[in-house]
């Protein structure tokens, strides 16, 4: 089974609570608290966070005459920052968007330690420690069950790891086979032989996560991690026409389809 990734496309939302039009790229910086290490070793927070301004400074500990830099980003998180609130305010609107037909992508970066696994994942069986990616997994199902008439989806989930320019299925059936990334003009760039697998529900997502964290690599070293949500979203209009008596009922059906896929990716 191939998987492809087209290009990006501009988002759109829902006009009653965002904006009507939002930047196709938004950078969004979280600070961590310091660990209980880092605490009892007498490290102070170097950097100080405001929220309301969308502000990060660096503050210089170590030396006096250097003034403090300040960095503006779209939106920042301080060190008491909660998982449900950086999904909302960050992600949220980006799966909105795969739900309306459009492309998506969450991409954490950062060093080791840094919480980038916290953040998109945190601990799945806690509910209000959940990451970005579970929290996903709930806000598509949860818009699937409340979908009306004649609209169907279909969930594929793909899960790969890249490292040293090499692409490796994280589902595969064989974790030593090196995948291949391909273009072609009608899909554009897609990933060859690369396995999707159809999930129904919440728990098949974390099925399916379960199963490509047990074949993922060292994580001392630098791996760039993706995971590939495809909604395939089918509407089906039908017209129905009353024939005369004599004549068979007449049917005729117009299917559109639409193929967004939501990728989160993370750097470790």
């Amino acid at each position: 089974m191939n998987s492809y990734f087209p290009p990006l496309q501009s988002n759109k939302m829902d006009k009653s609570d965002k904006p009507e039009v939002m930047d196709n790229v938004k950078v969004v910086v979280r600070c961590r608290p310091l660990n209980q290490k880092e605490r009892s070793m007498g490290h102070k927070q170097a950097v100080s966070v405001d929220e309301n301004r969308g502000t990060i400074t660096v503050n210089k500990l170590e030396t006096t005459h250097e003034p403090p830099k300040t960095f503006t980003f779209d939106t920042v998180f301080g060190p008491d920052s909660k998982q449900l609130d950086v999904y909302n305010l960050t992600a949220r609107p980006i799966i909105d968007s795969v739900l309306e037909g459009y492309n998506g992508t969450i991409f954490a970066y950062g060093q080791t330690g840094t919480g980038k696994t916290f953040t998109m994942e945190g601990v799945r069986a806690v509910p209000e420690l959940r990451g970005i990616i579970p929290n996903s997994f709930a806000h598509v199902f949860g818009h699937i069950a409340k979908a009306e008439g004649d609209t169907r989806f279909l969930v594929r989930v793909s899960y790969l790891e890249i490292y040293n320019e090499e692409v490796r299925d994280l589902l595969g059936k064989d974790q030593m086979q090196r995948l291949e990334v391909k273009e072609r003009p009608d899909v554009g760039v897609y990933i060859k032989d690369l396995s999707g697998y159809v999930v129904n529900n919440a728990d098949d997502m974390d099925r399916i996560m379960t199963m490509g964290h047990k074949n993922r690599k060292d994580s001392h070293k630098t791996f760039i991690r993706v995971l590939s949500i495809r909604i395939h979203d089918r509407t089906v209009y039908t017209i129905c026409q009353t024939p005369p008596p004599s004549q068979n009922r007449f049917l005729t059906s117009r299917v559109l389809t639409k193929h967004p896929v939501a990728f989160c990716i993370s750097i470790e």
